[in-house]
């Protein structure tokens, strides 16, 4: 089996495009979480979330007619993916495209309400709609809207863009999806099929169809003070923010970048998947996350000691926070805790990808990235929060994510 590495970081998420604005906000403690202006103006009741600011996709996408086809998720998805492939040097190299891979986690995407108000004007003459109207009003679509809201999207264009002939797949499963994409590339390369494959994740929550059918459940309704509203294992925290945002890496053989002298960033040790019978109640009792822990440990080969810090999911809601705090407890003892969606939200499908992303980058700069809003302990989370920027003791990571219907996974990586 070929050992993996990682060789490239590209993100676009609320905090800024690429790894050194994402790292100069988290040094200085700005938060991605703001008031979002259009959800302010129809007075929805939490109008904050983690939006990606003055981005520009025609900087990034090409050729510029593809935007044509791509949603909001496809065009950040594209522009991590391009960020890093110019972070491993990528530009001038000449690659086998029968041995490049790409794959994508994503969520289910969601139809923007401009490419549909048309159609609903015919189909309503009255203001009320009228399923006889329906076949005409059909017609008001764009004839490619398909292709705009296909899950798969953000992944072909990626791979269209590279020449991209080898393994090309997407992974639709919520909040674990990239960790889960991130393992899929990591076994493609360690089997021998693929040299190197793009993988990460790109998702939005903002949507206003995915909003509405939320209802705002699990959000945060501290509107007041947006940078202060989520608050993962603290005592105050009251939900979550709804945000945006992709990471993507890039994955290689050992092998492949040493032949090419590149640098590694990072090298994948070991993973975790499981799911505990909860998908009717959506309620864990965190024996997933327990388990996806000791298979990743098991893998790697790692003792809870040489855990320099875990990367938690720490969606800051009440009963989620307490269930993944006891079982990193159970599992792993008082190694140290960050969780990064207390700077951007919950970036749904993305935010694996994003979060390792961010211990990656702490792990350059030798220190646990801090997790914001951290100021009084919750005894029902009995974790080591790492509120402030510390020393890393060790430069493995432990990334975690999971969902309330019981998917869990773990994915041990080791900086190098």
């Amino acid at each position: 089996m070929q050992d993996v590495v990682i060789t490239g970081i590209g993100i676009a998420c609320p905090l800024g495009l690429g790894r050194e604005a994402v790292w100069s906000a988290i040094e200085n403690r700005q938060s991605g979480v703001r008031v979002i202006e259009r959800l302010a103006q129809t007075n929805y009741p939490t109008p904050i979330g983690g939006e990606v600011l003055d981005f520009e996709p025609k900087q990034y996408v090409k050729p510029r007619k593809s935007l044509k086809v791509m949603n909001r998720e496809t065009q950040l998805g594209f522009t991590a993916a391009e960020l890093a492939w110019t972070d491993a040097k990528l530009d001038e190299v000449v690659l086998d495209p029968e041995r490049l891979g790409v794959v994508v986690g994503t969520n289910n995407f969601r139809s923007q309400l401009e490419d549909l108000i048309d159609l609903y004007r015919v189909a309503s003459p009255n203001g009320q709609f009228s399923l006889e109207n329906w076949s005409e009003s059909i017609r008001e679509m764009y004839p490619l809207w398909m292709l705009k809201y296909l899950p798969n999207m953000t992944c072909c264009h990626i791979g269209i863009a590279h020449d991209v002939r080898g393994p090309i797949n997407t992974i639709v499963e919520g909040n674990v999806s990239s960790l889960m994409a991130i393992i899929e590339a990591a076994d493609v390369i360690a089997r021998g099929r693929a040299d190197l494959v793009i993988a990460g994740g790109a998702s939005t929550m903002l949507s206003e169809v995915d909003l509405v059918w939320h209802g705002g459940a699990e959000m945060s309704h501290n509107s007041s003070n947006p940078a202060a509203a989520c608050r993962p294992f603290e005592a105050a925290r009251d939900g979550t923010a709804t945000s945006e945002g992709s990471g993507m890496f890039i994955l290689e053989s050992r092998e492949h970048a040493e032949q090419r002298g590149v640098r590694t960033l990072a090298s994948i040790l070991g993973y975790g998947r499981r799911c505990e019978p909860c998908a009717d109640s959506q309620k864990p009792t965190g024996q997933s996350i327990r388990q996806s822990i000791e298979a990743a440990l098991a893998m790697s080969r790692l003792a809870p000691s040489d855990i320099g810090h875990v990367n938690a999911h720490g969606l800051a809601t009440i009963d989620d926070d307490a269930i993944e705090a006891c079982a990193i407890e159970q599992t792993l003892g008082e190694v140290p805790v960050t969780a990064p969606k207390s700077f951007f939200g919950n970036l749904g499908a993305a935010s694996g990808a994003v979060e390792l992303a961010v211990s990656l980058l702490g792990i350059q700069h030798n220190v646990v990235p801090p997790t914001l809003n951290y100021e009084q302990p919750d005894p029902a989370c009995p974790v080591n929060v790492v509120s402030e920027p510390q020393p890393a003791q060790a430069s493995t990571v432990l990334a975690l994510n999971h969902k309330l219907t019981g998917q869990a996974v773990a994915l041990a990586v080791g900086g190098e």
